[in-house]
């Protein structure tokens, strides 16, 4: 009987977010917050939400930004990591 069981791989809580949100998810590492973003944009802005989850564990949106991509671009390139 044993021999049957099949073993499913092992997922991460953050790949298991991914997973149920899509490529636009952006996990917290510490927190069960993400950012989603969208699949397009119809203008420069892109409308970012912060994501929750609540107490009977649905999807609840915190707030949106609305950012360019130059200026997320710029942020992100302008941190400097230790190694």
């Amino acid at each position: 009987m044993r021999e049957k069981i099949v073993k499913f791989p092992y997922i991460s809580a953050k790949q298991r977010i991914i997973n149920s949100n899509g490529e636009g998810c952006v996990p917290c590492e510490v927190s069960q917050r993400w950012l989603q973003f969208p699949k397009t944009s119809d203008s420069r802005f892109i409308k970012i939400d912060v994501m929750t989850v609540n107490m009977k564990e649905k999807d609840r949106k915190i707030c949106e930004l609305v950012i360019t991509k130059e200026d997320l671009m710029r942020a992100i390139n302008s941190i400097e990591f230790s190694d």
